[in-house]
């Protein structure tokens, strides 16, 4: 901004992991700005920095498309980076009461638009919306409880996954397990309450609180399975 005398500066979408450092340099800026997509339930965010004020509208765009049968956040993601986007130039990708919505930086919704997306050989019916719908709580999860006999992330990994002690550390081994979004293959790792883990092919899931022991000395976690 200094060097461009720039008005207003639209970061990238940060991922969870790069969002940490960023919170830690914005204490030292003295600068207004933004934090675009700031609940829980959104992974990536964007900034905006502004010395005047400034509508969202001119810098994200929202495309939205109805649900269809047997499509998932991986294939619209997918169809999207065939087309050569930039993966930090695309935020969330999320549904909402049937419908998908797209989050990108202007332009490249219009982008989007214009050549399409494809879903099996199926075209998908893309809007862009003139203002951008960005709800909260959207999030779906089921609460349930597990056992562990440790609170180490291969015991976390063995009943997320419903596996065997040594199937979960080879899924740990091969970096297939995330710790607060970032590849963890400390088999002995210490899980702590509101610590997410992810597991590929088998979902994401929150530590949401730790729920007292069992009589053979086991903890009694309560997890959240998110379904989105």
């Amino acid at each position: 901004m200094e060097k461009n005398y720039k008005d207003v500066f639209v970061s990238n979408f940060f991922t969870p992991l790069e969002f940490k450092y960023v919170e830690r340099i914005l204490k030292n800026i003295d600068l207004n700005f933004d934090i675009i997509f700031s609940e829980e339930d959104y992974e990536r965010k964007i900034l905006i920095f502004y010395r005047e004020n400034y509508s969202l509208n001119d810098y994200l765009e929202t495309l939205k498309f109805k649900d269809i049968s047997g499509i998932e956040h991986r294939n619209i993601l997918g169809s999207i980076l065939h087309l050569g986007i930039n993966r930090e130039k695309v935020g969330e990708i999320i549904k909402v009461d049937g419908y998908w919505y797209i989050y990108c930086l202007k332009p490249i919704g219009t982008f989007l638009f214009s050549n399409g997306l494809k879903f099996a050989g199926q075209d998908l019916k893309l809007e862009i919306l003139n203002n951008n719908f960005i709800p909260s709580n959207f999030k779906k999860y089921e609460d349930e409880k597990i056992i562990v006999s440790g609170l180490r992330l291969d015991c976390f990994v063995k009943e997320l996954a419903r596996t065997s002690r040594e199937i979960s550390q080879k899924y740990i081994k091969a970096g297939y397990v995330n710790l607060n979004y970032e590849e963890c293959k400390d088999f002995d790792k210490k899980i702590n309450e509101n610590d997410i883990i992810s597991i590929r092919k088998e979902g994401k899931f929150k530590v949401d609180n730790f729920g007292g022991l069992t009589k053979k000395n086991k903890f009694v976690v309560n997890i959240k399975r998110y379904s989105i």
